[in-house]
């Protein structure tokens, strides 16, 4: 193969960086995809809302009050169920006021928290791979990209990203949804204008001749080839080819540049998106982000204005979900690199803090729950495993291996190829029981 094929094989496919060696291993497990056009996909699908930056469990559902906040007092802390939360109101930017207490009255029934996670590290890196992966150590794949890999293979658009950790291991591409007027121009090739359908460069018929050619090309060029990075890129090129007939599929959900311009919050904007992706069966996994979250300076107002951002996000994505009737579908899921401090610094910020939260909802959720536990100070409490209920005499905390463990199982991939080519070694816990 020559290097202008290689290059543009590799555009195709979205490759922007080498294949790790453990990919290669995969790699070769895998069989080239055949050249056939792909049904819709249809299981659960995951959202994983990146809270970037390292947010404050204790402005929302681990509250402490007193010189932990300084904006509240432990008198004050509210309760919906068996959930507690901070007395504290944020503004969405100014556009939208969501309080914590309207946030777990409305969602008492679906939420599971966990407080108490001890992350082992107050490194961005470090916990955004962590919280993702649920591995410490570098060259693992998020769990969005095993989901994409193994549940939907050669879907166009398997694994979504916006942001939050993005390393694949060249399990599966990733795809950045930033623009909807480039998807319709790849979706439909054969029009000037993709929004046309009454102008055409070739007719139907020659549009076919030209994709079976192309495909054709495509496949002899990968059976000559033994570099798996070459093998890699012409994989994900044909299966991107083969995933054509979704990306069509894919317009007839896709919200309007006017509906994404008047959702402006960012979690709500890119959540219609992946929702579109989903209704079309080109996505299993997709990850959501926003920032602002490292607060190092003025850190109840810069905290809060990003808390704002994240619970409106999530309470109007929540509702979308609902409005499209996938209440039963979807997983949400959201996490930060870590918390922090229980102190503050001489700017009135906070710091790094190696103690945080999850929040949970959807479908194999159960929800009216909260798992684990800090005292005090904003330590880990210890942790039953087996009655998951708080325990200042055991040795256990809960931690994202432990976590990673029980969504590989609720995802239905943890015996899949794609995790046990990058399997977690931790203490299995029940967190989301049948």
């Amino acid at each position: 193969m020559d290097r202008r094929n290689f290059l543009g094989l590799s555009v195709l496919a979205g490759l922007t960086a080498g294949v790790s060696p453990v990919a290669r291993r995969l790699l070769h497990a895998q069989p080239m995809p055949r050249n056939t056009a792909l049904e819709p996909y249809a299981g659960r699908f995951f959202l994983f809302i990146n809270a970037g930056g390292g947010w404050d469990p204790t402005m929302v559902c681990d509250p402490k009050g007193g010189d932990i906040n300084r904006q509240f007092m432990p008198a004050q802390i509210g309760s919906a169920g068996p959930f507690q939360y901070a007395p504290l109101t944020f503004s969405d930017d100014g556009r939208r006021m969501i309080s914590n207490q309207q946030f777990f009255e409305k969602f008492r029934d679906r939420l599971l928290v966990l407080n108490g996670i001890d992350m082992q590290t107050n490194n961005h890196d470090t916990g955004t791979r962590y919280t993702w992966s649920g591995h410490l150590e570098d060259g693992y794949p998020p769990l969005a990209a095993i989901i994409a890999a193994s549940l939907a293979p050669g879907r166009p658009l398997g694994f979504l990203s916006n942001g939050g950790y993005e390393n694949t291991a060249g399990v599966v591409p990733l795809t950045r949804l930033n623009s909807i007027d480039t998807i319709a121009r790849i979706a439909r090739p054969n029009r000037p204008d993709p929004n046309n359908a009454a102008v055409q460069f070739h007719s139907t018929a020659t549009m076919d001749r030209i994709q079976r050619a192309q495909n054709e090309r495509l496949a002899a060029m990968a059976a000559a080839q033994t570099l798996p990075t070459w093998q890699l890129s012409m994989r994900q090129a044909l299966e991107t080819r083969n995933g054509g007939n979704l990306l069509e599929r894919l317009m007839q959900f896709l919200p309007s540049n006017d509906v994404l311009n008047n959702a402006r919050n960012p979690i709500l904007k890119q959540g219609l998106v992946a929702l579109a992706a989903y209704q079309a069966g080109v996505s299993a996994a997709a990850n959501l982000s926003v920032g602002g979250f490292d607060t190092h300076g003025d850190h109840d107002n810069a905290q809060g204005n990003a808390l704002g951002r994240l619970l409106s996000g999530v309470d109007l994505l929540m509702d979308a979900i609902d409005a499209a009737n996938l209440r039963d579908r979807v997983v949400v899921m959201v996490g930060s690199d870590f918390g922090r401090t229980p102190q503050y610094n001489t700017s009135r910020g906070k710091d790094h803090w190696s103690v945080t939260s999850m929040l949970l909802m959807g479908a194999g959720i159960q929800g009216g729950r909260v798992i684990g536990a800090t005292d005090d100070r904003q330590r880990a409490r210890g942790l039953d495993f087996g009655t998951l209920t708080p325990s200042d005499t055991a040795t256990r905390k809960l931690n994202p291996k432990s976590i990673h463990m029980s969504l590989r199982q609720l995802a239905g991939v943890e015996t899949a190829e794609a995790a046990r080519q990058f399997p977690i070694y931790g203490e299995r816990i029940n967190l989301f029981p049948t």
